[in-house]
Formats: C-alpha cells, sequence, structure tokens
C-alpha cells in the first residue's frame, strides 16, 4: 500500500503517524530522505527516525546511478515524470491535480521498489522466500544498520575508481577521527601518592620533561607530581576510573570520536565553577553513532529555545522569498562568470550577465567584474543564523542561570543522550545527576 498523506491540512498530526515516523525500527527509504527528515523537524516537530539513502545501498551494488530517477531507470525500467513545472506547483491548494498525486505517489512507491531490487542483491530472492516476517526484517536491519539515520557523502571518483565498502570510513571525513584508542590510561598520583586521574601517555611525558612529576610505574605507567594539588573541588573518583576504547553506544572498538555530551557553545556561556575540565560529559563514540547523536541534538536544541522563548531563523524559510532567492542566485551566477570566464562561450556568459542585470535593475554592459566580486561577499541568510546560533545558546544559559539552574540544564542534555541513542557501555559512575 502506498498513502500520500497532507501533513499541511491537519491542524495536529495524529500521534499514531508521529509513532511510525520516529521509530527507527520501521524503515524510510529515499534519495536525500535526511533532508526531508529535516524539513519535517523544521516545519512540524516531527522527529524522523531509521532513514536509509538508498544512494549507499546503490554505491554497494557498484551503481553509479545516485538521483532516485536514474536509479528507477536502471534497476526497474520506468522513468520518472521529472517535470520541473510540476515540482514546482503549488503543493498547498485545496486540492492535487492528477499529475501532482502520480508524482508524489511514484516518488514513494518507487522509492521502496528500488530498496526491494537493492535489497535482494544482498540476500537472494530463495532466501528471502523461507524467511519469517520478523527473520526478514531483523535481517535488513542487522545488514543496513551502519545506515540508519547517516547523512550522505557524495565521493566524486573518476571513472576507473571501484565504490569502496561501507565498513572504510574514508567515504567520509576523517579530520577527527581516531583509528587507533585514544584513552591510555595512564595515571597520576598526588604528592601523597593518592591516585588523581587517568591520563594520557602525552600528559605524562610533558609533566616529566617539565620537571613537574616523576615515573613511579611503568605497568600502568604511572607519575607521582613534585607538588601538592589541590583537589578540594573532587567529589567522587569518576576521573580516576580507566576508560574503555569502545563506543559508548554501539561497542565498536575502531573509528572513534569524542563526543561533547553538553555542547562547548553551552558550556562556554556557563559559570567557571561548570568549565572545569571533567570527563564526564566527553563520551567516545564511533563515527556513526557520533553522527546520529549530532542529528538528534537538534531536537532539544529547539526544544530549549522554544522554553526559554528565544526565536532562532529557519533557514528553510528564506527559499520562500522570491528576492532572497533571486540575490542568492546571482551571487552564483557571479562566481560562474568569474571562475569560468576564460571558457564559458561568449553566448552563455552574455546572457548570465543579463539575468544579474536584470535582479538589480541595471544596464548589461555595467555589470563589470568588480561587481561580481561584490556580488561574491553576499552573506546568506543561513550564514548568519549561523552567526546567531551561539547568542541563542548563550540566551539559553543565562534563562537556567536566572532561575538557579544550571545543573537542570546539563541534566537534560545528559538525559537527551540517554533517551535518542541508548548507549549500552557507559563509563561506571556516569549519571544524568553528576555534579563532580
Amino acid at each position: 500500500m502506498c498513502s500520500l498523506i497532507r501533513l499541511s491540512k491537519f491542524k495536529t498530526i495524529p500521534s499514531s503517524l508521529s509513532d511510525i515516523l520516529s521509530n527507527s525500527n520501521i524503515i524510510k527509504v529515499g534519495v536525500a530522505i535526511l533532508d526531508d527528515a529535516h524539513l519535517l523537524m523544521n516545519d512540524y516537530n516531527i522527529n524522523v527516525s531509521g532513514c536509509i539513502d538508498l544512494r549507499y545501498l546503490a554505491k554497494e551494488s557498484c551503481l553509479e546511478e545516485r538521483s532516485l530517477s536514474a536509479l528507477a531507470f536502471k534497476l526497474l525500467g520506468c522513468e520518472l515524470d521529472k517535470d520541473w513545472h510540476v515540482r514546482a506547483s503549488d503543493w498547498e491548494a485545496e486540492e492535487l491535480n492528477d499529475r501532482q498525486t502520480e508524482y508524489a505517489a511514484l516518488d514513494a512507491y518507487v522509492a521502496v521498489k528500488i530498496f526491494e531490487q537493492l535489497r535482494n542483491k544482498k540476500i537472494s530472492w530463495w532466501n528471502w522466500l523461507f524467511l519469517t516476517d520478523k527473520q526478514k526484517w531483523d535481517k535488513v536491519t542487522e545488514i543496513y544498520s551502519d545506515y540508519k539515520d547517516l547523512p550522505y557523502q557524495n565521493v566524486r571518483t573518476n571513472g576507473n575508481t571501484k565504490y569502496k565498502p561501507k565498513s572504510n570510513v574514508r567515504l567520509y571525513s576523517t579530520s577527527t577521527i581516531k583509528s587507533a584508542k585514544v584513552y591510555d590510561n595512564c595515571l597520576m598520583e598526588n604528592v601523597d601518592g593518592t591516585v588523581m586521574s587517568t591520563c594520557s601517555h602525552k600528559k605524562v611525558d610533558w609533566y616529566i620533561s617539565q620537571g613537574l612529576a616523576e615515573l613511579v610505574n611503568n605497568e600502568p605507567k604511572t607519575i607521582r607530581l613534585n607538588f601538592s594539588a589541590d583537589l578540594k573541588n573532587r567529589k567522587d573518583n569518576f576521573s580516576v576510573l580507566p576508560r574503555e576504547n569502545i563506543c559508548t553506544v554501539c561497542g565498536r572498538s575502531e573509528y572513534f570520536r569524542k563526543k561533547s555530551i553538553i555542547p562547548k557553545e553551552f558550556v562556554r556561556h556557563m559559570p567557571t565553577v561548570h568549565k572545569t575540565h571533567i570527563p564526564h560529559d566527553t563520551l567516545l563514540l564511533c563515527y556513526w553513532c557520533h553522527i546520529k547523536s549530532n542529528a538528534f541534538d537538534f531536537t532539544i536544541r529547539k526544544k530549549l529555545f522554544n522554553m526559554c522563548q528565544i526565536k532562532e531563523l529557519n533557514p528553510n524559510e528564506y527559499q520562500k522569498i522570491p528576492a532572497y532567492v533571486k540575490i542568492m542566485r546571482s551571487k552564483s551566477l557571479a562566481k560562474t562568470l568569474l571562475k569560468s570566464r576564460h571558457s564559458l562561450p561568449d553566448k552563455v556568459a552574455n546572457e548570465l550577465r543579463l539575468e544579474i542585470a536584470e535582479t538589480y535593475n541595471m544596464k548589461p554592459d555595467r555589470v563589470f567584474d568588480t561587481f561580481l566580486e561584490t556580488l561574491l561577499t553576499i552573506k546568506s541568510l543561513k550564514y548568519e543564523n549561523d552567526c546567531q546560533h551561539n547568542s541563542a545558546a548563550e540566551k539559553v544559559v543565562k534563562h537556567f542561570l536566572e532561575k538557579d539552574a544550571i545543573s537542570e540544564l546539563k541534566a537534560m542534555w545528559r538525559q537527551h543522550f540517554l533517551d535518542t541513542m541508548k548507549p549500552k557501555y557507559l563509563p561506571l559512575l556516569w549519571s544524568v545527576n553528576y555534579d563532580g
């Protein structure tokens, strides 16, 4: 069954529909499906989980096709109607016309059929035939679990390059990924021999090189300070416990990123006592869980902004402003003219200059390079929104400070992490209400 649901016609979103969309065990498939999920969050405050981008599955099968229409033609032999007149038509009309209905229905139906075709490349139809419904979806969930709610990262390749398997993290940004272990679990002792905390080999070497400590044990590597450290603010032994080099959520033992459970943009506005370096709110996640967690953080940000009555700009709304669209398009055209001035045919260049001139009500022969360079300096409203993000975080912190409830704010972030990620390997003594 394929159902078209027009959310804009609902006064309130049915809880049954919200439950289906938020249930990560119910798989949702499509091309750029996470973009749609973000729009549902922005416009209707609906959290969508369990999304799988079909482009990952296509890449696994070594298919070069990436768009829904290209995959449909390749795998199903059908052509989708992608006429821009339909795409840009009035989707909020009282009644959709037949072409709109067919367009929307096929988009949804074809995505499911493409998924089935790609799934059949992983599981033979013969095996599929003898599985129960539960076994089928347990198998699907197991095979594609790494791709759930994972934003698609496009990788440019030449014609001779084969697609790499999903386990290869180099398909994605690796700037802050740690493939080796993160925690060395060396020990640091106070001058009286009391264990203060665990630390890294790098910190051990630095303290010794600066004459601040001496090595007292090799296994585990332990240093003892030459001075008395102040431990009056320490309330428990969390920082003394060794940390495992596994993902806190799923237990994976490679490709790590450290996750700040309470984002730094909030912490930086808190009183100094809350900014002291305490490892409690920095947890180790694998690359995939890190991405999922960051995506879920959008929900609590919006909740906090609403709670504190902070109006945050929605960049998606800007696309509905005709003048804004024209201005940003003229910036894009200016970039093309400047970057490809020697390769663009004169006819094309003249057409681009004419469009820019019409936007700014000027003569085409007045569109000089200096004017084009000025257009490149225009900041998008999305950029301005990003600049205001820290300001919004500061207002949230101020709101909780006025109520003397910073600990409550920190607890909200921790509880959010537990509720959304359901970590299986939290460190000992880790707590939602930790106040060490």
